[in-house]
C-alpha cells in the first residue's frame, strides 16, 4: 500500500472506531443494562451497525439495487402522469461515486469490535 493511502485508511479506520465505540456507550445508556451481557450486546450493536453502513455504502456505490429503484420510481410516475428526469443511463453517469477507502474501513473498524465482543463473551461463558 501507499504511503498517503495506508494515512487515509489510518484516519477512517480511527474515527470510525471513535465511532463505534460511542454507538455501542449510546446502546450501553439506551439499554441501562450495565452488566457483562450488557456490554457484549452494546460492542456488538456498535460494530454491526459500523459493519452494516459500510455495507449500505457498498450496494450504493456498486449500483446494486439501482435498477429496481428506478424501475419502481418510473412505475410509480407514470401511473401518476409523470415522467422521469433522467434516463437510468443518465442517472447512473450523474451518481457520485464514494471512495473504496471509506467502506473498506468501516468494515475494518468494526473488526475490532467484534473480536472485543467475542473475548468478552467467552469470559461470560468461562
Amino acid at each position: 500500500m501507499k504511503t498517503p493511502l495506508k494515512k487515509e485508511y489510518l484516519r477512517y479506520i480511527s474515527i470510525d472506531i471513535l465511532i463505534g465505540v460511542a454507538l455501542s456507550g449510546l446502546m450501553l445508556l439506551y439499554s441501562q443494562n450495565f452488566t457483562l451481557i450488557g456490554f457484549i450486546d452494546a460492542i456488538l450493536v456498535g460494530g454491526f451497525l459500523l459493519f452494516t453502513i459500510g455495507w449500505f455504502i457498498y450496494i450504493s456505490n456498486n449500483n446494486i439495487f439501482d435498477v429496481a429503484i428506478y424501475g419502481v420510481q418510473s412505475f410509480w410516475r407514470g401511473v401518476f402522469g409523470k415522467r422521469m428526469k433522467k434516463t437510468y443511463i443518465e442517472h447512473l453517469e450523474d451518481k457520485t461515486q464514494v471512495k473504496p477507502s471509506i467502506y473498506r474501513s468501516l468494515w475494518y473498524s468494526s473488526i475490532p469490535l467484534f473480536i472485543a465482543d467475542f473475548i468478552l463473551y467467552l469470559i461470560y461463558l468461562g
